[in-house]
């Protein structure tokens, strides 16, 4: 991990990357599930309700965690607050995969869209493009979160009552975190 004033969010080694196969294949097939299970006679409730289930599956079984990742041993942290990941940060995680629900779409063509995504989201977690990235998808690169091992969850320090999270864009360059922490401060 890195040091807090260096304005780099902290790191964590990544998760077993078979297990995050595990658990998102577990979160697709229950995201899936209403299209197959509402009926016919009300195609947009099954819709909606496989885009909430997709959107907000990471915080639906506890902070950071969705029925995959419990099964998984695994959690979504948010690493500048180095907090489980709630209901906002599961929707920026997942936003890409509600692109497959375009409306119209027969259910073999959403669920080869979703196993296109998944296979992006993927390659980006296996070929990070910087060393310094922990296996983080293209969702987590917007949200700013990383799945890591539950257990690991359990020993982090918790921030104290009077620190304060920062609010950096999480796609913000390095570059323009450095210079944010170099501009020197007004004193009076």
């Amino acid at each position: 991990m890195t040091d807090a004033s260096s304005g780099e969010p902290p790191s964590y080694p990544p998760a077993n990357f078979p297990r995050r196969v595990v658990a998102r294949v577990i979160d697709l097939l229950i995201a899936l599930a209403p299209l197959l299970l509402v009926p016919r006679a009300h195609p947009r409730a099954g819709d909606y309700l496989c885009a909430a289930l997709l959107l907000c599956g990471d915080s639906l079984f506890g902070p950071g965690r969705s029925l995959g990742k419990r099964l998984a041993g695994l959690r979504v942290m948010v690493l500048y607050t180095r907090r489980p990941g709630g209901v906002r940060d599961s929707m920026l995680r997942n936003a890409i995969f509600v692109l497959a629900l375009l409306p119209g779409w027969p259910l073999l063509t959403t669920a080869a869209a979703l196993g296109c995504i998944a296979l992006i989201e993927a390659g980006v977690a296996l070929r990070p493009l910087t060393k310094d990235l922990g296996h983080r998808r293209l969702g987590d690169l917007f949200a700013g979160t990383q799945v890591i091992d539950a257990s690991m969850a359990l020993g982090l320090r918790a921030p104290a009552a009077g620190e304060t999270a920062r609010t950096a864009a999480p796609l913000a360059s390095r570059a323009a975190r450095l210079k944010e922490n170099a501009a020197p401060c007004a004193s009076p």
